[in-house]
């Protein structure tokens, strides 16, 4: 896979999530006429699959050509649940489009030593996968799950102690866990443990709370320090992917996810101009 980069020097990619009211060919020609570098590709149960497993080497080679005629990089795919069958079917999807990144979740309870422990156990089981498939594992701490902060991130990833799993920088989650979230981005890129990065902003001061419709999400528009994240971010290191994740505009007219995707592009390609 060929990583296309802005000027900024980060390739800037969108989860097609924020296009599930299409297939997967518009959804990627909305990226392109948004200014995107590149495409996650979104799996995920109860909101849209737009890859599927077992289809046929032509089928898997029409995606990667559509995406290199729109000049887009494929950059990850993203799965839900954190099953086994479902990461091992969203690895084997991966390697046949040649994408290096599978990010996931760790699935399990905040603050359950117990939780904590089978999903590091699951984790190990899932690295193993991947590194069959010659791909690498990303996980984010999530919002309800056993791996949430930054803490339980880097416990998580120093246990597993895979090469072919890292964890996924995602601001939105971690000011949700109560965190100064450019002070997480360094603890991260000092551990060296970042290879993906999920964005996208809120506005909710709930701890724990959901992230709030579509356009809370967007980036300069909440309450997460994106300027900061992104200084820390680069300061520490990290030259990886910034992928876009915008839940819960399936209802929305695709004119409006439109608007969703190129605000985003614009503003943290300013940002990233700005800091670099």
């Amino acid at each position: 896979m060929t990583t296309t980069r802005t000027a900024s020097g980060l390739p800037l990619g969108c989860n097609t999530v924020l296009f599930a009211m299409v297939g997967l060919e518009e959804a990627l020609q909305h990226l392109a006429w948004a200014g995107y570098d590149g495409a996650e590709l979104a799996y995920i149960t109860g909101m849209v699959e737009h890859v599927q497993p077992g289809q046929d080497t032509a089928s898997y080679k029409e995606i990667r050509q559509k995406a290199a005629d729109l000049g887009l990089g494929l950059y990850a795919i993203e799965v839900t649940p954190n099953a086994a069958e479902r990461v091992e079917a969203a690895c084997q999807i991966a390697s046949e489009l040649e994408i290096p990144i599978v990010a996931i979740g760790s699935g399990g309870k905040p603050g359950d030593e117990e939780s904590f422990r089978q999903a590091v156990d699951l984790g190990r089981t899932l690295a193993a996968v991947a590194g069959r498939y010659g791909v690498r594992l990303a996980l984010k701490p999530h919002v309800g799950a056993a791996v949430y902060n930054t803490e339980t991130a880097l416990k998580a990833w120093q246990e597993i102690g895979s090469e072919h799993l890292g964890l996924n920088f995602d601001p939105s989650h971690l000011v949700r866990a109560g965190e100064d979230v450019a002070e997480a981005a360094r603890q991260f890129t000092a551990a060296g443990a970042v290879v993906h990065s999920h964005f996208r902003d809120c506005l909710t001061q709930q701890i724990g709370g959901p992230p709030g419709p579509p356009e809370e999400q967007v980036p300069g528009r909440g309450r997460v320090d994106i300027p900061a994240v992104l200084r820390a971010l680069k300061e520490g290191g990290y030259d990886g992917v910034l992928d876009l994740e915008v839940i819960g505009a399936k209802s929305y007219p695709v004119s409006r996810a439109m608007g969703i995707a190129a605000e985003t592009r614009g503003y943290l390609n300013r940002v990233l101009k700005e800091i670099g």
